[in-house]
């Protein structure tokens, strides 16, 4: 028994090494999303699978009155309850998100990444072009994101944008004040994420307005569990506070 025990408690801190691991060797670039993802997955169903055993373990021992081990116990089933619980989380929000990698304010004519963020994507990223039944999930799934219309000159709005791009810490790709159109991408903490945001600013002169666009797309994943229209959203929303709407 206390062989297996510490066995659980073993596999336990193996499931949590599998879990982080994987994001840590994705973040710094080792390892491509395909094989990180199998690590992962295999830390999130190791720790499933240490939890059910902790329990059976435990109901054991108490039966035949040998309740060695029991903090070990506790503390194995506290590890995989945790792993297993963001597991969970994780595995609700990919159930309950569009299968949508790019999001963008205007589908008829999107932000055009330059051929310098292209490069930067790389041949095996997602195609950053849009289909008619990805149109049709993003107005179903993101009907609210739309441009913001703002009362300021284009060269305003350009600074106030890329202020904020600044403040968010993404890494600046290009920026064209003349064109009204900057360029980042943004990296998500947990597991280093490369997602490329393209600002762009156009001129109205009958209105006396600016119309500020913005696309942000995912560069690896079928489903950005909702990231780039939060990230959008977000953007937005503190730009409305900064810039007088029409």
């Amino acid at each position: 028994m206390r062989i297996w025990v510490r066995i659980l408690l073993g596999a336990a801190l193996l499931s949590v090494a599998l879990a982080v691991g994987g994001a840590l060797l994705h973040k710094s670039g080792i390892a491509s999303f395909g094989p990180v993802s199998l690590i992962v997955q295999a830390g999130f169903g190791l720790s499933i699978i240490v939890a059910v055993c902790t329990i059976v373990t435990l109901f054991v021992s108490i039966l035949r009155k040998q309740p060695y081990g029991l903090f070990t116990m506790f503390a194995t089933f506290l590890i995989c309850f945790l792993l297993g619980g963001y597991a969970a989380f994780i595995f609700n929000k990919v159930s309950n998100s569009p299968f949508l990698h790019n999001v963008s304010t205007d589908l008829v004519e999107p932000p055009v990444f330059s051929e310098a963020m292209l490069e930067r994507r790389g041949p095996n990223s997602n195609p950053v072009t849009f289909d008619e039944h990805t149109k049709q999930l993003h107005r179903e799934a993101y009907g609210d994101v739309q441009p913001v219309v703002v009362q300021t000159s284009e060269s305003m709005s350009f600074s106030k944008a890329l202020e904020l791009v600044q403040d968010r810490g993404w890494e600046i790709v290009t920026m064209d004040e003349q064109a009204g159109v900057i360029e980042a991408t943004a990296t998500t903490f947990w597991m280093g994420f490369k997602d490329d945001v393209a600002i762009r600013m156009r001129r109205n002169e009958e209105a006396n307005a600016t119309t500020i666009d913005i696309r942000s797309i995912s560069r690896v994943g079928r489903t950005d569990l909702g990231k780039n229209a939060a990230r959008i959203r977000e953007f937005l929303k503190d730009l409305n506070e900064v810039l007088p709407q029409s």
